[in-house]
């Protein structure tokens, strides 16, 4: 652990030793204590992972997106005799994922390593550990972590190639595409920079022609993918097919009936807010020296700087948001930040002087400290949000303060309804009465409402805030949905009594900003 560190310039490759696997075991254990606290809350708060649970429950499948997540899931619950019922499978579900998101943090690591030495693997791994998108979507069950272990994979694999071509080294980066297709059809972006470097890395010509490689590399990434997703894609080999060209159509044209113009700025100013400063400059050290020292750099060094643009670059030119998207991209700024300090601990260092070894070795270690500091507010942030259960607190609220004859109609995502129920719900969390729609809208006009008998509304910023986002605008065919709508909520915040609020939060899903209003006149006193 106290070799200099070595230049990525060199042609040697690295060999494992079992202070490696110390890393990646401790990284690991850590990530995964780490992203599993506080998962439990009810799987209803997130409109995606109720669809999912069921399908793990039944064993079916709707493609919406590949199965490795699904998949894995489903042998975990049967291997760990998790009860067959909803929260304990959404529970699992998120476990996976952060055993996803853990794989994530020790590829990284292993990517840092295999150029900087052990010191950079350390700062590396700890660095995107604590990324808050990271920690976030961990807790979800959903797919964006199996993408994210899989590019991460896919990364480190092509440097292994590179620099130690042969047939091991090729079905490794194969399988890792596999797997990162298998965690989202987007995974497929891989191909993108691994189906190059297969094919013109010329100093594999002596195992195995172009071609032959070629070959190889498409029978095991094929194999991985169908293994991933087997059995169901055997008989239905149509079903995904049509998820891709319905994500395709999302992707091309807005998200519940909301468009916006292409290409925009919401990534780019979010990850802006995120990133902190330390990281940025370090980040473009990275780039700089890449740049500075262009002729000696292998393409996968290239390929690390330059993905996280291009496929923030990518996503920015689709007019459907979601922070989720985001993740391979923030998630990568703390690796590229711990290559920049192993950088300028390269450049301070000499394998020939002790002292400047020290220096080098001391002032990395500093950087990476600091590194890992800026993002504790961020990531303590998060972790106290998944602490704050406000739909809890707002059907607490409600038993107490509001008779229990009221009728109270809501967006969904107020969650006073276990359940999605279009009407009055027959799974409420409150004596009350509840009408509940994914957007109270949908439920009928203020006057509508009021003659139902409806006194309150309780809507959701997470619903009515796209309503009044002027980057957005309707789709072609819905613009009296979305009038209506709109109209909805504005009178509602004009009319409406303010009974009580709960701020948005760090987590949408359980603070999702939520305002209560009375909308029935107040009777006069007699």
């Amino acid at each position: 652990m106290t070799n200099p560190l070595p230049s990525p310039a060199i042609p040697d490759a690295p060999r494992a030793t079992p202070w490696v696997w110390l890393m990646v075991v401790v990284l690991f254990a850590l990530t995964l204590a780490l992203h599993t606290r506080h998962n439990n809350f009810p799987f209803t708060y997130h409109p995606d992972e109720g669809g999912k649970v069921v399908q793990v429950l039944v064993g079916s499948r709707n493609f919406h997106h590949p199965l490795l997540l699904l998949q894995a899931t489903a042998c975990v619950t049967r291997l760990a005799f998790i009860p067959h019922e909803p929260q304990a499978t959404v529970e699992t579900g998120r476990w996976v994922s952060a055993a996803f998101a853990a794989g994530s943090v020790t590829a990284f690591s292993l990517l840092a390593w295999w150029n900087y030495g052990l010191l950079i693997g350390w700062g590396a791994g700890l660095a995107v550990a604590l990324q808050e998108d990271l920690f976030e979507m961990s807790h979800y069950m959903k797919e964006d972590p199996a993408l994210l272990f899989g590019l991460a994979l896919a990364l480190f694999a092509a440097h292994i190639w590179w620099r130690r071509p042969g047939r091991r080294s090729l079905r490794f980066l194969a399988i890792a595409c596999g797997l990162a297709a298998a965690g989202k059809y987007l995974g497929i972006v891989t191909l993108f920079f691994a189906v190059p470097i297969v094919i013109w890395h010329h100093a594999a010509d002596a195992f195995l022609p172009s071609k032959a490689r070629l070959k190889s590399f498409a029978i095991v990434f094929v194999v991985t993918f169908l293994l991933c997703n087997f059995p169901l894609f055997g008989w239905k080999i149509s079903s995904p097919f049509r998820s891709i060209r319905n994500e395709m159509d999302g992707v091309a044209g807005g998200h519940q009936g909301l468009t916006r113009k292409v290409p925009h700025a919401e990534y780019l100013m979010s990850l802006k807010s995120k990133v902190p400063p330390v990281q940025s400059a370090l980040v473009a050290v990275y780039a700089v020296a890449l740049l500075a020292t262009a002729r000696r750099r292998t393409p996968p060094e290239w390929i690390t700087l330059l993905f996280p643009l291009a496929y923030l670059a990518m996503i920015s030119c689709s007019p459907k948001i979601a922070e989720r998207y985001l993740l391979p991209v923030s998630a990568m700024v703390p690796l590229l930040a711990a290559l920049g300090a192993g950088e300028i601990g390269r450049v301070l260092g000499s394998p020939n002087i002790p002292v400047r070894t020290a220096i080098g070795h001391a002032v990395a270690a500093g950087l990476l400290a600091w590194t890992a500091y800026a993002e504790w507010p961020t990531f303590h942030r998060s972790w106290d949000g998944f602490q704050h259960d406000d739909p809890t607190a707002v059907a607490t609220w409600i038993k107490t303060n509001l008779p229990t004859t009221a009728i109270i109609a809501e967006d969904h995502r107020v969650n006073l309804s276990a359940t999605k129920s279009d009407g009055l719900s027959s799974a409420a969390r409150v004596p009350q009465k509840v009408l509940d729609a994914s957007f109270a809208p949908d439920l009928g006009t203020i006057d509508e409402l009021r003659a139902k008998g409806v006194e309150y509304v309780a809507v959701c910023k997470q619903n009515y805030g796209r309503y009044f986002n002027e980057d957005k605008k309707p789709q072609a065919g819905v613009k009296s949905g979305y009038d209506k709508r709109r109209d909805f909520y504005t009178r509602v915040f004009e009319e409406g009594e303010l009974l009580q609020e709960w701020p948005k939060g760090p987590i949408a899903y359980l603070q999702p900003g939520i305002k209560l209003y009375r909308i029935a006149p107040v009777k006069p006193q007699p």
